[in-house]
């Protein structure tokens, strides 16, 4: 195992919770090749692994202040990815069903709740203004192809020339800027 290159694991959770987001970026860039292929191990899907992988730092981020130093930091962001990779496991699969048998069933479309439209409403908006405010140009893009256009990362880092690391760093400080900006906002993207 390569040695981390700050001297230890509290200064940098202290750093971080301090504000300091270039300590944060340390950690993921140091911490997310090991994540990523972790999940990739366990899942066998490049896309779900790097769902996986943002869905883990998110977490990581959260939960930060949390951390009591009684493992290593790495021992404790592995225990957020297992349990994140094995919730993937216990999500419910959905139920495919031809829709040419004769007995296919119909499924009603429920309406939401009214306060439930006007907070999505809320939500779009502010995320309308974090997207043009606060990202660059390359992230409005990624943001556009990853949220919009559903591609997976993969082929968006085909379609910008980019590496697929690259376009997993973008997102990842994407949804941190829409978590900070816009609470709530990141579970609609996480999906």
């Amino acid at each position: 195992m390569a040695q981390e290159v700050w001297s230890s694991d509290a200064d940098l959770v202290t750093q971080i919770l301090g504000g300091d987001a270039e300590a944060f970026d340390l950690l993921y860039e140091t911490y997310f090749p090991r994540v990523y292929r972790f999940a990739l191990k366990r899942l066998r899907d490049s896309g779900e692994a790097g769902d996986v992988t943002q869905e883990v730092f998110l977490t990581v981020f959260h939960a930060l202040g949390s951390y009591r130093g009684q493992s290593s930091l790495l021992v404790w962001i592995f225990g957020i990815t297992r349990n994140t990779v094995n919730r993937r496991f216990r999500k419910v699969r959905p139920r495919f069903e031809s829709l040419d048998q004769d007995g296919a069933r119909q499924v009603a479309a429920a309406a939401p709740a009214p306060d439930q439209t006007v907070e999505a409403r809320r939500l779009l908006r502010r995320c309308e203004e974090i997207v043009e405010r606060e990202l660059t140009p390359l992230q409005r893009r990624i943001f556009h192809l990853k949220h919009l256009r559903r591609q997976p990362v993969r082929r968006i880092a085909e379609a910008l020339g980019k590496s697929e690391d690259a376009i997993k760093a973008n997102l990842y400080r994407m949804r941190r800027a829409l978590a900070q900006g816009a609470p709530g906002l990141e579970v609609l993207l996480g999906r």
